[in-house]
């Protein structure tokens, strides 16, 4: 068992920034623990670099928001409490060491064998440091011990102790049962006051030890150990599945989109040999038709020349022959001219029902969308198979009307009840009336406070659609212990233009063998009155 635990102290004194041993151990609300110097580093290099409200933990990325009264990362790291748990781990570590060396003397840079403990400051201490430490003011009346004397060293050094995280040097001495939370003794006198079992936390630590809290919590612990890295594994197979899809949907594409332009440079191809086969035969044409006029001016060119040499040389005889021949010839010329120029050879190639391709391109465009698609699996969790130990949820209404419609109320609304129960409930929610506006949803804010602390706060938006009797169910995200004959404040706020309210209010409601009663409630001015309000009943269940 001493080597298990061991084990484990290495781990937890190790920072996870500097792989050192803790120096000064701070340790951040996700209970993840850093040397002081180390936090200071790592947060003046975040906000230099991102200049942000606030720091994510280096292990888990759990947010941190900065305190408002400080202003540098030195007094942030400064004010965040000290994990006395580590401190005292690292001296018994130090203690146990088969080589103990006089811490004291340590300090001031020189070497000594140490033969004694103290066990409220948990230094080790030789001889000589011994006397000085006796000798002290401050430490006179320090439990002094041989090393070789302890026979528990975690059960004797005082290092294993805890301040108050709301008292700055207020040791946590008390332990509130109504609670279950440690306490200092200012902390009993402003918060505690009323609770009727406050035990020493010697004590409370005794009933812990003779019961199963920590077998259970452990077990507890074990089982959501599993479902977070049964969770893990099956996000992990998630991942690998949607690399699979992607790889796969990325061939089909390539396929589809291949195959379309395959088809579309076959019709490209046809329809350029289309278009070459037109053009052919209208260059054909226009070329026949400039021979032949070519041919003709042949023709015309001879014809010229032989008149100009029957005029020229001739007989009169010979030039009415020739003339009467190339009357004709000029005749047939001006036949052909008549019947070719009514020929129109101004070619025009047209592409038909372009506009058919751009619908289609754009067609195209609106298929073949990506989506992605949730599958719905199921994985089995060890820490939700419990044995229930509570009975079903159970709901009053303690009204006995509700204003009509012509009696709304208008503007947003803030209503309290004082109550009290007889018997130890877990309150799963409460009942609030709807509002009527127009757009029959609104707003509200719900709370249950014990004194003037929080016990439970939730936002939420209620719809009057889904009323029953003007009632809708405001169901809290876990059950809130509530302890008997203890008073404690519901409060409602109700955002909305108007809302029904309940009229002729119990004071005191019997149910399912639960006694609550009722008074008004001293939190808030207006609208707290037991015979009227806007809060008409609880959701509870009963432990078993």
């Amino acid at each position: 068992m001493a080597t298990s635990i061991e084990s484990h102290v290495v781990d937890i004194t190790t920072c996870a920034i500097c792989l050192e041993k803790l120096n000064i151990p701070k340790y951040l609300p996700c209970l993840h623990t850093f040397c002081e110097s180390c936090l200071q580093t790592y947060i003046a290099a975040k906000f230099e670099k991102e200049h942000k409200q606030g720091i994510e933990c280096p292990v888990c990325r759990t947010s941190v928001t900065i305190p408002k009264e400080v202003n540098t990362p030195d007094e942030w790291a400064k004010v965040l409490p000290l994990n006395f748990l580590i401190v005292g781990l690292i001296e018994k570590e130090r203690v146990e060491s088969p080589l103990k060396q006089c811490m004291v003397c340590e300090r001031m840079e020189t070497k000594s064998e140490a033969s004694f403990i103290c066990v409220d400051c948990s230094d080790l201490l030789c001889s000589n440091c011994k006397k000085h430490h006796k000798a002290s003011k401050t430490s006179c009346d320090h439990e002094i011990k041989q090393i070789n004397e302890l026979s528990s060293v975690s059960e004797s050094l005082k290092a294993f102790k805890n301040i108050c995280p709301e008292h700055k040097g207020e040791e946590l001495k008390l332990f509130c049962a109504d609670h279950q939370t440690p306490c200092c003794s200012m902390c009993v006198s402003i918060n505690h006051r009323r609770c009727e079992k406050v035990l020493s936390i010697e004590n409370a630590a005794i009933e812990y030890a003779t019961n199963d809290k920590v077998k259970d919590l452990k077990t507890h612990l074990g089982n959501v150990d599993s479902d977070v890295k049964a969770i893990i594994k099956d996000r992990a197979s998630a991942k690998e599945n949607i690399e699979k899809e992607y790889q796969q949907k990325k061939k089909d594409l390539q396929i589809i989109f291949c195959d379309l332009v395959a088809k579309i440079n076959e019709i490209k191809i046809r329809r350029e040999a289309e278009l070459l086969k037109t053009y052919n035969e209208a260059k054909e044409t226009i070329e026949t038709s400039i021979i032949i006029f070519q041919n003709k001016q042949k023709n015309i060119e001879n014809e010229k020349q032989i008149l100009d040499a029957v005029v020229n040389g001739a007989s009169n005889i010979q030039v009415m022959i020739e003339v009467e021949k190339l009357k004709k010839h000029l005749q047939e010329h001006n036949q052909l001219i008549q019947t070719k120029v009514k020929e129109h050879l101004d070619y025009e190639l047209l592409l038909k029902n372009v506009e058919n391709i751009t619908k289609l391109a754009d067609q195209m465009e609106n298929e073949c969308h990506i989506t992605c698609k949730k599958t719905n699996t199921c994985i089995e969790l060890s820490s939700m198979i419990v044995t229930p130990n509570v009975s079903e949820i159970f709901s009053f209404c303690r009204f006995r009307s509700f204003n009509s419609n012509d009696l709304r109320f208008r503007g947003a609304n803030k209503d309290a009840i004082c109550f009290s129960v007889s018997k130890e409930i877990e309150l799963c929610g409460l009942l609030s009336y709807v509002c009527c506006n127009d757009s029959s949803t609104c707003d509200v804010i719900a709370s249950v406070k014990h004194d003037t602390t929080d016990l439970v706060k939730v936002s939420n938006t209620i719809d009057s659609k889904v009323a029953q009797d003007k009632m809708v169910r405001i169901e809290f995200p876990t059950p809130v212990k509530l302890l008997a004959n203890k008073k404690y404040h519901a409060i409602v706020l109700m955002k909305g233009s108007y809302w029904f309210y309940g009229y002729n209010g119990k004071t005191v409601v019997d149910s399912k063998g639960v006694v609550f009663m009722f008074e008004n409630s001293p939190l808030v001015e207006s609208s707290t009155k037991t015979g009227s309000g806007q809060i008409p009943g609880f959701l509870f269940r009963i432990p078993v």
